[in-house]
């Protein structure tokens, strides 16, 4: 395995030099207005709170308004524990009456609502900002609460079955006359939002949700959910495995979010569960990440944020997003994937593909935003051994030299191989570097009623030098993509205006380290492009794509997930 290593940032006076010189080598894009009202806008529906809960003890100061049952852990998470050595009386503590308890945002209105149910990590639920916003949008939310699960290990499956306990809740409330939820949920359109351990327990949870009977066991599940959106916070991913390995998310829109300074989750975990996702039912799916540089753990809620501003701790947070800005983006994100997936609002799709960084005040920071829908057709993921790009330098006497592929897993922080493969390219200085692609015919011919198809990339810094120029450079500016016909040029498109390739991310945790710990600096993401391509260019013969790269610098780059997706009339 190689390793990105451990930078030193003797060449910055500071961290916040560091960032500063991050920031200035930005570029950003003049991007057009969508005129999209703001998702994270308050909407117009009044709303109450209830409380839900186990039977309070005499000594209690808040009493639920509806008494749960509780409920017993499925057996095949003892089994989980016990396989890693975790203690039972530690993990199953509250195996045999494990408490439901939740506080409820109920819109006033005649309904249905799409449900959606928010989680912890291991901390309190202080997501109250993000269920009032929804709730006043028109969504029935539920902040559930699972701190007694806090401080154990492994314990993540029994967070996301505990989900699906809850949501057999809802299925019973929600055909109860006696109770003020009759006929008022829409069970047809249920989101799930986790952050940390709960980001990992919502993906667990739709996975789950999807089994027939329990792990070696014919005992039938009554669950079947219609699970249409999961959102993850800076997630957690691996603390509990299935018997046959990673969770595989299928058939169901995806959204992670991930601060590039998160100092708990240290490594963009949830980037893995986004490749674990996958759509092969014919439904229309999204699956998105999107990666803000200035972005921290704790700040994703104020109440969590709030008891730590001080000492080294205080001089790390503060130059970083504040509190309310990490709130604010994960409002306008959170909403607009909602409006995107639950109420099926086209619209806000193409806010993801643009993020809207010039509207809804989002904080001024460097976003990364990858996605796939499930119409795109892959060409080339590099992820057997036939290897379709072919690689190429055209030096300064127009000669051109064949160069072989390099494939290597994508790597998270500390240089931690992941099972995802890439392609990585170094690009010299002044020099043509031609990566090429053949588009196969049958994409060419289901793409004939429109006119425009779009070429779809993803592509990263991966350098792994400090020495960076504390000045704008965008690699697109210096990038074109190619259409050729039977090698001969049929079109030629200038990346400049297509986006802005973000430079290398790199963070100074060093005000953190302490007893000899030190985190790495940086690892790269991947962020997508699309291209659109002139479909009469392309009706007859070999039709050849060529992404042209000539940097004005030295430039290591990654790149995956080469296809094609529905064009534009």
């Amino acid at each position: 395995m190689m390793s990105l290593g451990l930078f030193t940032c003797s060449v910055y006076a500071s961290a916040k030099d560091l960032k500063n010189c991050v920031l200035a080598q930005y570029s950003p894009q003049t991007v057009a207005i969508s005129g999209l009202p703001d998702p994270s806008s308050k909407g117009s529906y009044k709303f109450k709170i209830i409380k839900y809960g186990k039977k309070p003890s005499i000594l209690s100061f808040s009493n639920p308004e509806i008494v749960t049952q509780k409920v017993k852990l499925p057996r095949f998470l003892a089994e989980y524990s016990r396989s890693k050595g975790y203690k039972d009386d530690a993990y199953h503590k509250f195996n045999n009456d494990t408490p439901l308890d939740g506080k409820i945002w109920l819109p006033n209105g005649k309904g249905p609502f799409p449900l959606v149910l928010i989680t912890h990590g291991n901390s309190a639920p202080s997501f109250d900002y993000l269920a009032e916003l929804l709730a006043s949008r028109g969504y029935l939310v539920v902040q559930v609460e699972q701190t007694y699960l806090n401080g154990l290990r492994g314990e993540n499956g029994a967070r996301g079955w505990l989900l699906l306990e809850h949501l057999k809740l809802w299925r019973q409330w929600s055909s109860d006359s006696t109770l003020p939820f009759f006929e008022k949920v829409d069970m047809e359109n249920v989101a799930l939002i986790g952050m940390s351990r709960g980001g990992e327990a919502v993906a667990l949870a739709t996975t789950f949700n999807q089994w027939q009977t329990l792990p070696h066991s014919d005992e039938a599940l009554d669950l079947g959910f219609n699970i249409r959106a999961v959102i993850a916070l800076a997630p957690m991913d691996g603390q509990y495995l299935h018997t046959d390995g990673s969770n595989i998310l299928k058939n169901t829109n995806y959204l992670v979010l991930q601060g590039g300074h998160d100092a708990d989750v240290y490594q963009f975990l949830g980037s893995q569960q986004w490749q674990r996702t996958s759509f092969d039912d014919g439904g229309d799916y999204l699956k998105q990440l999107i990666y803000f540089y200035r972005g921290n753990h704790i700040n994703f809620n104020q109440s969590m944020s709030g008891s730590f501003h001080w000492g080294k701790r205080g001089n790390f947070d503060a130059q970083l997003l504040a509190p309310a800005e990490q709130e604010k983006l994960t409002k306008v994100f959170v909403s607009a994937f909602l409006e995107a997936s639950i109420l099926k609002k086209s619209e806000y799709r193409q806010l993801f593909k643009q993020l809207p960084l010039a509207e809804f005040d989002l904080p001024k920071d460097i976003y990364i935003s990858r996605y796939i829908n499930s119409d795109f057709k892959v060409i080339e993921d590099f992820e057997d051994s036939s290897i379709k790009v072919k690689l190429s330098r055209v030096n300064r006497d127009n000669k051109q030299t064949f160069l072989p592929a390099s494939i290597e897993p994508e790597r998270l922080r500390y240089g931690v191989d992941t099972l995802n493969r890439v392609l990585r390219v170094n690009l010299a200085k002044g020099v043509e570097t031609h990566v090429k692609i053949q588009l196969p015919s049958q994409m060419i011919n289901s793409q004939s009623n429109h006119q425009y198809l779009n070429f779809q990339f993803s592509i990263a810094r991966a350098d792994i030098s400090t020495q960076q120029q504390c000045e704008p450079y965008n690699l697109f500016s210096e990038t074109k993509v190619e259409v050729l016909q039977d090698s001969f040029l049929v079109e030629s498109i200038s990346l400049g205006s297509m986006g802005t390739v973000s430079p290398l991310l790199l963070s100074d945790f060093s005000e953190l380290e302490q007893g000899g710990i030190q985190y790495a600096q940086t690892e790269p993401v991947l962020q997508t492009f699309s291209v659109p391509v002139k479909v009469e260019n392309i009706a007859d013969g070999a039709t050849e794509l060529a992404i042209i790269f000539k940097p004005s610098h030295n430039v290591t780059i990654i790149l995956d997930d080469f296809g094609v997706t529905g064009g534009i009339h």
